[in-house]
């Protein structure tokens, strides 16, 4: 059983929903095996964990990006040196998103990724 919270799986409410439910209709005479029971706890007690590391790297993620975009608009006004597709050198005058990659914008024209950065000065 897919439990991963995606489209076609169970989220841990519908995983609990389900468990109630076997419990609540069991028949009294031949109720559910201890292990199966344990089980399906543990298979909760999983997911519950994954959704809750999943929402902490979601944050994680957040905050990374924020460092990222301000430590990004530290460069307007330094002098760099890049490399990668171009090379060259000059002053940062902008800061650039697109499609979640940052790009900074040297001497109002030049468009270069900030992974191509090898030098900073000034």
């Amino acid at each position: 059983m897919d439990v991963s919270g995606t489209q076609g799986s169970m989220g841990k409410d519908q995983f609990m929903q389900l468990l109630v439910t076997q419990l609540k209709y069991q028949d009294p005479l031949n109720p559910m095996d201890n292990t199966q029971f344990a089980t399906q706890l543990a298979q909760f007690s999983s997911l519950e964990q994954l959704t809750n590391i999943s929402t902490q790297m979601d944050n994680l993620l957040t905050v990374q990006n924020s460092l990222g975009n301000t430590l990004t608009a530290s460069f307007i006004g330094k002098n760099v040196a890049y490399g990668g597709d171009q090379e060259g050198s000059g002053t940062v005058t902008g800061v650039s998103y697109d499609n979640d990659i940052t790009y900074l914008i040297v001497n109002g024209n030049t468009k270069i990724r900030l992974s191509d950065i090898k030098e900073i000065s000034g």
